[in-house]
């Protein structure tokens, strides 16, 4: 692979919630977005649940929306790319970004402004690939309010247990959750999506979620006992049909104070 990517309260026993019904005709028949593999693997989630709650909507005054995790209080995980502004070619201004909780169909249990962010040291764009540095496309937004007691967080896991632990197993433990483009109004998930490895000469995992825009900074969960943590987030659709991957930056490479 090349060395730029383009974009693409205590826990009890958690299982996912799943709201779908039926596949329709109608939507049988929809041409299938980038990011979906094979067959389409995603259920819709209470999003008013714990720990579901805490995935939200990062919505931009530009226009459009990315995904991102409440992993501590005023903390928000997101792509980095989402914060990029294609049209003047810099950075969005923090008072740009709205983070969105437990939100379905315009509904929401909470919300708040982004009062600040950080992204790693060396995270540049190209403007004439817009592709965005492995390993660098990652941000952790802080709110302007704590939201958290009515969100719940979920904790980044960083350590041996993270996603070098799991890379090829297939034991059901993972879980990708996010707003996707063509269910922007709900949550999703893909239970059970794997990793499948490292790109080359890059700390960006290959997974095979189906994950597509506007799951851009959605976290990869690990369910660890009685709760879930991230592992990894994804950021970007690689590859073409039949051969396309995800791309994932690990929570290893998460290299500031979580808390």
């Amino acid at each position: 692979m090349g060395n730029l990517i383009r974009p693409a309260a205590a826990f009890a026993v958690v299982v996912l919630v799943a709201l779908a019904g039926p596949v329709t005709a109608a939507e049988a028949t929809r041409p299938q977005l980038p990011g979906i593999k094979g067959v389409d693997d995603r259920i819709l989630l209470d999003p008013n649940v714990l720990p579901w709650r805490a995935v939200g909507r990062v919505n931009r005054r530009t226009g459009g929306h990315c995904t991102g995790t409440l992993i501590a209080p005023r903390r928000v995980l997101t792509a980095a790319h989402c914060l990029w502004n294609k049209r003047t070619q810099n950075w969005l201004p923090p008072q740009a970004l709205h983070f969105v909780g437990g939100y379905a169909r315009g509904g929401y249990m909470a919300h708040t402004r982004v009062e600040s962010y950080h992204i790693p040291e060396g995270a540049r764009v190209d403007p004439k690939t817009s592709g965005y540095l492995p390993g660098t496309d990652w941000a952790v937004l802080t709110l302007s309010a704590d939201i958290s007691e009515l969100l719940g967080t979920i904790p980044v896991e960083t350590g041996a247990e993270g996603a070098d632990a799991v890379i090829g197993a297939d034991d059901g433990s993972m879980v990708q959750v996010g707003y996707s483009q063509d269910k922007a109004h709900v949550l999703s998930a893909h239970q059970g999506c794997r990793i499948l490895g490292r790109f080359k000469d890059t700390p960006l995992l290959a997974q095979d979620c189906d994950a597509t825009k506007g799951d851009s900074g959605s976290p990869i969960l690990r369910q660890f006992g009685n709760e879930f943590r991230v592992i990894a987030m994804h950021v970007a659709t690689v590859g073409k049909a039949p051969n396309i991957v995800g791309a994932a930056v690990p929570a290893s490479t998460f290299n500031i104070n979580m808390k």
